[in-house]
């Protein structure tokens, strides 16, 4: 698995044939965020973020209630909006979810992981590293941050809190492998929230097991 150079990254996202064309939107300092001689591209904080609430849910559960749907997410978050000029504040060991001011879309024979900047983790911000983003992902970045330092920190949407390493990938054959955008969770949404903790197949088959040893 070949990983790109900064002049690589450059040469994708301004590649004639849109299959191959990596896009990272908006660039608001391409030298800045994609500098030369290093082999990532740094992404800014956004508008949007949800913030863990106090809950009345003593523990979270997809099989909450097996005679239910799966469990709704909605409820345990609270959405905010801070505009530009404007900042939020991450509390000592509080954690919250932001959005990339970037929008990505990866061709099919590029993947890429998120990397946290090493000097927001060493003020304790911790973005959730080694983050797989897949061949064929379209939409904004979920950031899953955490302050696990002793002082309240500023966020300021615009601010470069990640990076992300692209790397070529291709099947055993040599071949570039297949777009997956449609059967990820996340691909192609801006919504930050979790749909669900297992897939369709795996919470039915537990499901059926949940019933089966609790059958009275």
């Amino acid at each position: 698995m070949t990983t790109l150079s900064t002049n690589a990254i450059r040469t994708r996202l301004l590649h004639k044939d849109v299959a191959k064309r990596l896009v990272i939107s908006p660039l608001l300092d391409d030298k800045g965020q994609a500098k030369a001689g290093n082999a990532a591209v740094d992404v800014r904080l956004g508008f949007d973020f949800c913030l863990v609430t106090a809950s009345s849910i003593g523990s979270i559960s997809e099989f909450a209630d097996p005679d239910q749907q799966p469990l709704s997410f909605t409820k345990l978050y609270r959405r905010e909006y801070v505009p530009f000029g404007s900042s939020i504040v991450i509390h000592p060991h509080q954690f919250m979810l932001a959005q990339t001011l970037e929008y990505l879309r990866l061709p099919s024979d590029l993947m890429a992981y998120v990397v946290g900047r090493s000097t927001w983790g060493r003020l304790g911000l911790i973005v959730a590293t080694a983050i797989g983003i897949h061949p064929g992902f379209a939409g904004s970045l979920t950031f899953e941050l955490r302050n696990l330092g002793e002082t309240p920190l500023k966020l300021f949407p615009g601010q470069t809190v990640a990076q992300l390493f692209f790397h070529e990938v291709t099947d055993a054959d040599g071949k570039p492998a297949t777009e997956r955008a449609a059967e990820a969770q996340y691909a192609g949404t801006v919504d930050m929230v979790p749909k669900r903790i297992s897939s369709k197949m795996t919470h039915g088959r537990l499901l059926k097991l949940i019933k089966r040893f609790n059958a009275t």
